[in-house]
């Protein structure tokens, strides 16, 4: 009886060890799991970026005068005697560098493409008045603003700055 005792212990003992050694296996799986899930996760957020493309503005009066910001240059001047004739400005033309669907011309500033550029214009007066006019006839200083929207442009920010005498 008491032989028999001792054998249904020592095969509990090992019944007991045989659950442990699964339970051990079964959460050393799962772990093995999740750390493959959660490297593979991070490998998924490795998407390459779309190219962003630089872009050249041209501007230009109603006289036909322009005035080309390729890429690294965002100022111009231009000085001229006062005449009394209005004057307007505008984006005539873009270029966009290496951009594959542009190909390789100006592109004209109409339709949707216009929805491309935010513009302000500012004026200061010789007495020291400032407005926003978009006619430039006034003698004066003004700075004509414009910046891209394009989301696979680079970001530029342009000011033409004019003095009329």
């Amino acid at each position: 009886m008491e032989l028999q005792k001792c054998a249904s212990l020592y095969h509990g003992k090992i019944k007991r060890g045989r659950n442990m050694k699964t339970r051990k296996s079964v959460v050393a799986v799962i772990a093995v799991l999740i750390l493959t899930v959660v490297g593979l996760l991070s490998f998924a957020g490795c998407k390459q970026k779309d190219p962003k493309y630089d872009v050249a503005i041209k501007v230009s009066n109603n006289f036909g005068m322009e005035w080309v910001f390729e890429p690294g240059v965002d100022e111009l001047y231009y000085e001229f005697e006062y005449t009394g004739e209005e004057m307007t400005f505008g984006i005539d033309e873009y270029y966009v560098y290496g951009d594959p669907h542009g190909g390789d011309r100006w592109l004209d500033c109409a339709g949707i493409a216009i929805n491309w550029f935010d513009g302000s214009y500012w004026y200061r007066s010789p007495e020291g008045e400032t407005s926003s006019p978009r006619i430039i006839k006034e003698r004066g200083e003004y700075s004509i603003i414009y910046g891209t929207k394009n989301s696979s442009w680079n970001v530029r920010s342009i000011i033409l700055y004019i003095t009329v005498k």
